[in-house]
């Protein structure tokens, strides 16, 4: 484990001056999670073509981060970093299902665990499988539904497709293995709205509509993006499936208004610290462009760069942070507004520190992909080089993909010249690699004997129907 890090302190009663009263001195926490989500498709990160006010309203209403990164392409290991601030090799959740890791154990301590401890109550509203109880992700959890556990309409989503009528529900927002964002929504502003306690409120809320085709949003709405329902688009049509996305997310974000406006109507939104990021991004066109892969679970800068807006009572308004950040920072940010103890020891900091630019050090951010540990890995059909156990290493500037069992197909990446990972110094700038490296060795990210699980694997069919065995 990680040495503890110091995290600097500020009083609740400054980062609280514009409220009054207890719900001040312990704001709510409402945590979004949007998974699958690029940063550059929503309109505070300059997208024209996006329509997501709700989500640009939290990016006005508080803190913009430009450059924040995840642990990993993949849903389970990142939501487990943002619920631990500890990265893979630590919080021990490595791959889908393998020999090492492929749950989170209860040793390893939570944010759901600590707020509880300091007095909240706490909540989950998740959206698919691959956050269900299985893979631990509900610990600490005094309430945490998933709406999938008892569906009735089991939808084989094995079989082969020739349009979206034989592959969705358009009438029914839910499926056997995912439920759409205005179910999930409608849960978490129902507990909201049936709260009769004093106590202040961490709810997390996690959308997956983005992440595949699925399931979709009713035609009528569709319909207002010329979407058009009429046949699902070829896996090569990388346009019409942008087109969905972006359709998908809009989706997402009408969700958000309706229950921004439910925290206003009740007076609770401007008592609450709201957080909006993703567990990873997508490939997409410039994916396939770039590296010759159009989803996520690598690690290249469109599979790990999140969105990451911060706002709430006295965060700054409109303020935008070009500093690193990572998803294992949001943890212990949260534990310093609530004034709640740490975790222990952490591989995040607290952020609060470079919103009010007190923070000089800076950050190292890690990422992971164990191809060859998951027995899910879709290896045929990875871009060869990615065939391999794939640790990243980034200082703001270079950035190392350490390739584990090939070490001389390493890459190296500066950023600050080459944002779009094409040019590859590693055998220019070995002294950089070394540097890089070292981080590796220090914190012992090659360990993949990490909080091995037991049990049967999980549902081999919810994988495979939600796309994670190819592509």
């Amino acid at each position: 484990m990680p040495s503890a890090r110091s995290i600097s302190i500020l009083t609740l009663s400054l980062l609280c001056s514009t409220c009054g009263g207890a719900a001040a001195e312990r704001p709510n926490i409402l945590l979004i999670t949007l998974d699958t989500t690029r940063p550059d498709r929503l309109g505070c990160y300059g997208w024209e073509d996006a329509k997501t006010p709700n989500i640009d309203s939290i990016s006005e209403r508080g803190v913009r981060f430009e450059m924040a990164l995840s642990t990993a392409g993949i849903t389970p290991m990142a939501h487990a970093s943002i619920l631990t601030g500890l990265n893979p090799y630590n919080h021990g959740l490595r791959v889908f299902h393998g020999e090492v890791g492929h749950t989170l154990v209860d040793e390893v301590s939570t944010l759901p665990e600590a707020l509880s401890l300091a007095g909240y109550e706490t909540a989950g509203f998740v959206s698919a499988y691959p956050l269900s109880p299985y893979y631990g992700l509900s610990q600490g959890f005094e309430t945490y539904r998933t709406g999938i556990e008892d569906t009735q309409d089991m939808l084989d989503l094995t079989k082969p497709v020739r349009s979206l009528r034989d592959s969705v529900l358009l009438d029914q927002p839910r499926s056997r293995y995912q439920r759409r964002a205005d179910s999930t929504t409608a849960e978490a502003m129902e507990w909201l709205g049936d709260r009769s306690d004093d106590a202040p409120w961490f709810a997390w809320l996690h959308f997956f509509d983005v992440h595949d085709l699925s399931l979709v949003p009713p035609p009528d709405w569709a319909s207002r993006f010329g979407v058009s329902y009429e046949e699902i688009p070829h896996q090569r049509d990388l346009v019409a499936k942008e087109a969905f996305y972006d359709m998908e997310l809009a989706w997402m974000d009408h969700q958000l208004g309706a229950l921004f406006e439910q925290l206003e109507r009740s007076g609770e939104l401007e008592d609450t610290i709201v957080v909006i990021t993703a567990d990873h991004g997508q490939g997409l066109s410039d994916g396939q462009r770039l590296h010759g892969w159009s989803r996520h679970r690598l690690i290249y800068q469109w599979s790990i760069q999140v969105p990451l807006l911060i706002a709430g009572p006295g965060m700054p308004r409109g303020a935008v942070v070009n500093a690193l950040s990572r998803i294992t920072d949001i943890a212990p940010t949260l534990l310093e507004l609530a004034d709640a103890p740490p975790l222990g020891p952490m591989d995040g900091a607290s952020l609060l520190p470079m919103i009010t630019g007190d923070e000089e050090t800076p950050r190292i951010a890690y990422a992971d992909a164990l191809n060859l540990q998951d027995s899910h890995a879709p290896l045929s059909r990875l871009p060869e080089i990615c065939r391999d156990d794939l640790h990243a290493v980034f200082d703001g500037r270079y950035k190392l993909i350490h390739h584990r069992g090939n070490p001389e197909r390493s890459e190296l990446f500066d950023l600050s010249v080459d944002p779009e990972e094409q040019v590859n110094l590693y055998g220019d700038r070995p002294e950089v690699a070394e540097r890089l490296r070292a981080f590796l060795i220090q914190d012992d990210a090659f360990k993949l004997q990490a909080a091995t699980a037991g049990g049967e694997g999980p549902d081999t069919s919810a994988l495979e129907g939600l796309g994670y065995t190819g592509d």
